[in-house]
């Protein structure tokens, strides 16, 4: 598998309490997607969240609980104009922001920094710039922002 999503899985398994199963899906067929997990929430009514490990496949995951009358909360990782709009309207619990655009952007930026005035910001430890966990309160903040693609 991926490794970024193995590392996504194992930390939602770290975090929450509760039996994880992971869901292989083919993320080049959105149809599936939606159909696999449809199965498998209308399989186990005990399902009570979907975590999808990216925002894609969010949009399939309300798809699939709506059709499989589920009550399962859908949450996911990364943010896009889709998901800040499904955490409006409460489709969605939560999104884990990992900032990309922060990431690339500062890592730049710091060297640039360091080469033109040796800034070392963190005082030699990691400078973080993400997750950021995005709830129904941040998104209105958050949605012109996803729209033009920067979170």
């Amino acid at each position: 598998g991926n490794v970024g999503h193995e590392q996504r899985c194992a930390g939602a398994k770290k975090t929450f309490d509760g039996t994880m199963q992971n869901l292989y899906v083919d993320g080049t067929n959105m149809p599936d997607v939606t159909a696999s997990i449809e199965a498998k929430l209308q399989s186990d009514k005990s399902i009570d969240a979907v975590v999808t490990l990216g925002a894609p496949f969010a949009d399939a995951a309300v798809q699939a609980k709506q059709t499989a009358g589920s009550k399962a909360e859908i949450d996911t990782f990364d943010l896009n104009a889709k998901v800040a709009t499904g955490l409006q309207s409460d489709k969605l619990g939560f999104a884990v922001d990992q900032q990309p655009y922060l990431q690339g952007y500062q890592a730049v930026d710091l060297l640039w920094l360091y080469r033109y005035n040796r800034n070392v910001l963190g005082g030699g430890q990691p400078v973080l710039t993400g997750p950021q966990v995005i709830t129904k309160d941040d998104a209105d903040a958050l949605a012109d922002y996803t729209k033009r693609g920067t979170r």
